[in-house]
């Protein structure tokens, strides 16, 4: 028969060995499971590992980057310039052109006259007048034209130029001769 508990033969219980029959003062004590050494092993190495890693990054980082040329910076636009103060060009060449417009424009019915049929006095007389017209509008333009070039404002001269044109040409009907500024 086989008992179950008979030493020295696997039994169906797989349970922790009874004690022999004769020894009773002491109780069965099992070993102790042996330690795994894996844990120990990675913790080691991870951290050597680490120590090594440290090392390599901070024994990189003294070494300089190749340079780096950086593109010059922008150039600076200069500043737009002040503005000048042309009023006083600008109220003398109004002035002068408004002015010699105004004597244009008084002597019309003259000009409009048949120049054969008047007298040598009244064509001096004439010439006299759009030479001084001539000259008003001349003074006013310089003014003007030296005001634009300062502040770069345009004035509108179209009545002018065209008053000045029409005195001109017949200023060189009557014979005279436009002095060329």
């Amino acid at each position: 028969m086989n008992n179950p508990r008979t030493p020295g033969r696997p039994g169906l219980s797989r349970g922790a060995p009874q004690p022999p029959p004769g020894r009773a003062g002491r109780a069965y004590q099992p070993k102790p499971a042996a330690n795994n050494p894996l844990p120990l092993i990675l913790g080691i190495g991870g951290g050597i590992l680490a120590i090594i890693l440290i090392f390599v990054v901070m024994s990189s980082g003294d070494k300089q980057p190749a340079p780096v040329e950086a593109p010059p910076p922008p150039e600076v636009a200069p500043p737009p310039p002040k503005p000048v103060d042309v009023s006083g060009l600008e109220r003398e060449g109004l002035k002068a052109c408004g002015d010699a417009l105004t004597k244009f424009r008084s002597i019309e019915p003259k000009m409009s006259a048949d120049l054969s049929a008047m007298s040598d006095a009244n064509r001096e007389s004439l010439k006299s007048d759009l030479q001084g017209i001539l000259e008003g509008f001349r003074k006013g333009m310089a003014y003007l034209n030296e005001a634009n070039e300062k502040s770069g404002r345009g004035y509108d001269v179209k009545d002018y130029m065209q008053a000045r044109k029409l005195a001109a040409d017949k200023f060189k009907q009557l014979g005279g001769k436009l002095e060329q500024h």
